[in-house]
């Protein structure tokens, strides 16, 4: 089967700029800015929708469901990686994301591990990952009138070529300047501690029993992609739910999939994917899904791309 692309699933955040919708093409405007985009998911909230091969125009999750082995390998369905890109231009909410277990009795959801690849960033761009206090009560007042960024959270600089890995349960959101690529699990629950007074709805009880203070990402510089970089491997995050790995193809690089599917993501230059059944061309900030039934893919460069397979 030759790789699978989707369409991805648009929303328009009042944190997100146009970007993303200018890389891509797309009409936007400060209302409808394309800001972030779910590639990569079979979610209920956000699936995408295949648009090639034998499956084109059915669900991913539809999909999973009827041809499970051929597409996914020997994974659980809830296994499938997310991929979201985001475009901040505003602080995204300060929040935190629960463990599966808590997901699955708070809310009937899975769990969120997620990881960030800085693709682009302004000067002096800033996330902020984990908390300077572990006293609750004070936090809890912070709450109450929408201050904890600015009052208890950590700022983390970062430059492009920088992955950051954020455990559920870590206090943490994506700042203005910080263009990147989410790799993450299954789940889509978010608690909202902190909306910066933009009046969106919080959920500062539930994120108050997932938060653990003593929790902060963790950064690797893996440096910024150039068309002359030489080919290597790095790898940018791993937990139980996902690995991912930055690849530098110069000019061409081969994987086995070793019977799981895996997710190809073009994070600089142009990338040719290819099975023995087809090729697809991705371009900055495209994806595409490998089945599980192809028994190898090449990627010809230069280009760098995010690898991302279930352990």
């Amino acid at each position: 089967m030759e790789p699978i692309l989707l369409k991805p699933f648009y929303v328009s955040p009042v944190w997100a700029g146009t970007h993303l919708a200018q890389i891509r093409g797309l009409d936007a405007s400060a209302k409808d800015n394309h800001g972030e985009a779910f590639d990569v998911s079979a979610h209920p909230t956000t699936c995408g929708v295949i648009l090639n091969g034998p499956w084109a125009g059915m669900s991913l999750a539809d999909a999973i469901a009827a041809h499970k082995a051929e597409l996914l390998g020997d994974v659980p369905e809830d296994a499938v990686v997310q991929v979201t890109w985001m475009d901040p231009v505003q602080n995204l909410s300060i929040q935190v994301h629960p463990t599966d277990e808590y997901a699955r009795k708070a809310d009937g959801d899975f769990g969120k591990t997620e990881s960030w690849y800085i693709a682009e960033a302004a000067p002096g761009a800033t996330l902020i990952g984990g908390c300077t206090t572990d006293e609750c009560g004070a936090l809890r007042e912070a709450a109450a009138d929408d201050t904890i960024g600015d009052k208890y959270c950590k700022r983390v600089s970062v430059k492009a070529g920088d992955f950051v890995f954020v455990p559920a349960g870590t206090m943490h959101a994506l700042g203005p300047g910080c263009f990147a690529v989410e790799i993450g699990s299954f789940g889509n629950q978010t608690y909202r501690m902190c909306d910066w007074g933009r009046g969106r709805e919080l959920h500062v009880e539930k994120a108050f029993d997932v938060v653990d203070t003593s929790l902060e990402p963790t950064v690797r510089h893996l440096g910024a992609w150039s068309a002359d970089a030489p080919a290597q491997e790095q790898l940018g995050a791993e937990c139980a739910q996902f690995k991912a790995t930055v690849v530098d193809v110069s000019p061409s690089w081969s994987a086995d999939t070793n019977g799981r599917y895996q997710v190809v993501t073009c994070v600089g230059g142009t990338a040719k994917v290819s099975t023995a059944d087809g090729e697809v061309v991705l371009g900055y900030t495209d994806s595409c899904l490998i089945p599980a039934c192809c028994a190898s893919y090449t990627v010809i460069g230069p280009c760098r791309i995010i690898q991302a397979v279930r352990p």
